[in-house]
C-alpha cells in the first residue's frame, strides 16, 4: 500500500490469497526497438507472436493504433460474483463490422508455452460510439495489414502465470539468464493496493531513471480519483495510459505525468490525470517505460513484410 493517502488507503480491497512479499516487480533492460508489419487473417496473438519470435523478443509493447479488427472480441470490468475474486469480468462483447482502435496498446510475452498479448484498446463501434475495454488477442483477428512498433526485449520475459493473491493469470516480468541490468528499457508489474502514480516513480526512482516516457501502460483501478477533482466511485475499472512522460522534479528524481482513458462496469470512459496517492491498484498494473537518458536502443531494426 506504498504512496497511499488516507483517502487512497480507505479503497484498498482485501484479495482472496496472501499478498505476496514484492509488490512492485522491475527490470531494467536492453531496448530493441522494431517496425513490423501485421498480416491480416491472423489473431492479434498470432501476428505479434510471429514477429516477436523472428526477432527474439521475450517482453515486449506494442503499439496497434489503427488497427482494423473482424472480428473483434472484448470484454468490460465486472463485479466479482464470488468470493473467489475482488472484480471479474464481464461476458463476451461482439460488435458487428469491423473495429478501427484509435488507441491501443498491448504487453507481448508468454501463457501456456504460446504467445500472448494483454491489450486495452480505445475506438468507435459501428454507430460512431467511442468505446473502450480489454480485446480478447485471441479471438480477435486482424481485417487489414497494419505496420505497428515493437518495443522489446530478449533479456526479461513477461511469463502469464497463476497469482494466488488475486486468484488469476497475470504477467510478471522474469529474468532471463545473463540479465545485464542495464539499457535503455524498464519493464514492471504493481501488485493489487500499490498507488499508480507513487508506484511509477518508485520504480523510476529504483532504476535512477529521471526523464522518459511511458510505451505502454495498461491495468485497473479501484474507481479512479482524477488531479482535477473529479471521481469516480470504487468499483472495478480498467485503465489505458495515453501519454506518459517521466520528468525531472525539483528534487532530481522523476515525476510521473499520466494521462488515462478507463473504463467502468457500465462501458462508460473516463479521461484525466490520476492524483497521486489517491489511486490504488485493483489487480494489476504492466508498465514499459524508455529512459531518455539510457543507451541508445541495443538494435533499430525494420520488418516490412511478413516472416517466411
Amino acid at each position: 500500500m506504498q504512496g497511499l493517502l488516507p483517502e487512497g488507503l480507505s479503497k484498498c480491497l482485501r484479495q482472496p490469497g496472501t499478498a505476496r512479499p514484492t509488490r512492485i516487480e522491475s527490470f531494467r533492460c536492453a531496448q530493441r526497438v522494431f517496425d513490423i508489419s501485421l498480416q491480416p487473417g491472423l489473431t492479434l496473438a498470432e501476428a505479434v507472436g510471429a514477429q516477436a519470435a523472428r526477432h527474439g523478443i521475450t517482453a515486449g509493447a506494442v503499439t496497434l493504433q489503427g488497427a482494423v479488427l473482424e472480428p473483434m472480441r472484448f470484454v468490460l470490468p465486472a463485479y466479482a460474483e464470488t468470493d473467489r475474486h475482488v472484480a471479474y469480468y464481464s461476458a463476451t462483447h461482439a460488435p458487428e463490422g469491423p473495429v478501427r482502435l484509435e488507441a491501443a496498446t498491448a504487453s507481448f510475452g508468454c501463457k501456456d508455452g504460446a504467445a500472448f498479448l494483454h491489450c486495452h484498446a480505445l475506438w468507435r463501434d459501428a454507430a460512431g460510439r467511442e468505446m473502450a475495454g480489454h480485446i480478447l488477442p485471441n479471438e480477435a483477428r486482424l481485417a487489414a495489414p497494419l505496420q505497428a512498433r515493437l518495443t522489446g526485449t530478449d533479456e526479461v520475459s513477461l511469463q502469464a502465470r497463476f497469482d494466488p493473491e488475486t486468484n488469476f493469470t497475470l504477467f510478471r516480468p522474469e529474468a532471463a539468464p545473463g540479465h545485464g541490468a542495464a539499457g535503455g528499457l524498464i519493464v514492471a508489474q504493481i501488485g493489487p493496493n500499490e498507488d499508480f502514480i507513487s508506484a511509477i516513480e518508485t520504480i523510476c526512482q529504483r532504476h535512477g531513471l529521471r526523464q522518459g516516457r511511458i510505451l505502454s501502460g495498461i491495468g485497473s483501478l479501484i474507481g479512479v480519483k482524477f488531479a482535477d477533482g473529479r471521481e469516480i466511485p470504487a468499483q472495478p475499472t480498467e485503465l489505458l495510459v495515453l501519454e506518459g512522460e517521466i520528468r525531472p522534479g525539483p528534487e532530481g528524481a522523476g515525476v510521473a505525468e499520466i494521462e488515462i482513458v478507463l473504463v467502468d462496469v457500465a462501458g462508460r470512459l473516463h479521461r484525466g490525470r490520476p492524483a497521486k496517492g489517491l489511486n490504488p491498484v485493483l489487480i494489476c498494473a504492466e508498465l514499459f517505460i524508455a529512459d531518455h537518458a539510457g543507451d541508445p536502443p541495443a538494435e533499430m531494426a525494420r520488418s516490412l513484410t511478413p516472416p517466411r
